[in-house]
């Protein structure tokens, strides 16, 4: 699996996976994978390929046609919605999903305006490894990890609670306790490995919290040929969804209450990586 990405457009981040486990989303992206610079609309993947990808450990082959059935019933659900003034166009991404357990092979068709988010991309993307992403436990660290790695050039991130909630899935009825507790502590705990210096500011407006800011070590641009060509393509678009540095983080005057970062050392890092590399 080394050196398998993800790559999409960042309108697939505003896409919450409701209810997904942990598995469900590492199978989820191992196919998004699989589809990545494919002409077609139809694949074929066998169950040894997916399940390598996904870092998939039980070896019993009815636990993983029914983990398979069960991502599948949460993958009907997921829709996607584009918006232009108050038009707006919506579409199911899969549109038809055939698990063949005698053959060991999994049989998936999906919308062809998915293939265009996963394919036809601007200098506006997400790109993830895939490997980093299967050896995070927490299902609310993986979906934070992808929105982070929206901005991996920036190092910030502010999102509204509400908008923090929907986009990991986070029942109505967390508070904030609940939310440092299960959520954000799991995230640093996590997270920290992959992103140097990671830390959450919680910023209040009066007495109640109302952002989330999320700050870490940038990753430095490596400009390929053609990273160079999408971005020409897109400067008419790059108003959109692009890495920037904000205003609010130029003039942040909110009174705010840090949620540390954890601080690792360099040997601790190494020992991470060394746990994701044993299954290579």
């Amino acid at each position: 699996m080394t050196g398998e990405t993800v790559v999409y457009r960042n309108d697939l981040n505003l896409v919450p996976l409701r209810k997904f486990t942990s598995t469900e989303i590492d199978l989820f992206f191992s196919m998004c994978n699989k589809l990545k610079e494919q002409e077609t609309t139809t694949l074929t993947i066998p169950f040894n390929d997916l399940k390598k990808l996904s870092n998939y450990t039980p070896t019993a082959k009815a636990r993983f046609i029914q983990d398979l059935k069960k991502v599948y019933s949460k993958m009907l659900q997921l829709t996607y919605t584009e918006y232009s003034g108050l038009s707006f166009k919506s579409f199911v991404l899969f549109t038809s999903y055939e698990v063949h357990a005698e053959d060991e092979y999994l049989k998936i068709k999906i919308n062809p305006d998915l293939k265009e988010i996963l394919n036809s991309l601007t200098g506006n993307f997400t790109k993830f490894e895939l490997e980093e992403l299967t050896h995070i436990k927490s299902s609310y660290s993986k979906n934070m990890y992808r929105l982070l790695k929206q901005f991996k050039h920036t190092g910030h991130f502010k999102i509204n609670i509400k908008d923090f909630k929907e986009r990991l899935d986070i029942p109505e009825n967390y508070r904030m306790t609940n939310i440092n507790q299960r959520v954000l502590t799991p995230i640093i705990k996590e997270l920290g490995f992959i992103f140097k210096n990671l830390n959450i500011n919680k910023i209040k407006k009066g007495n109640k919290f109302e952002w989330l800011e999320f700050s870490f070590e940038p990753e430095k641009r490596i400009h390929s040929k053609r990273q160079l060509d999408m971005t020409s393509i897109s400067k008419s678009n790059q108003n959109i969804g692009r890495e920037m540095t904000p205003e609010w983080l130029k003039n942040n005057n909110h009174a705010s209450i840090n949620h540390k970062a954890i601080e690792y050392t360099e040997e601790e890092r190494q020992a991470f990586l060394k746990r994701m590399n044993k299954n290579k």
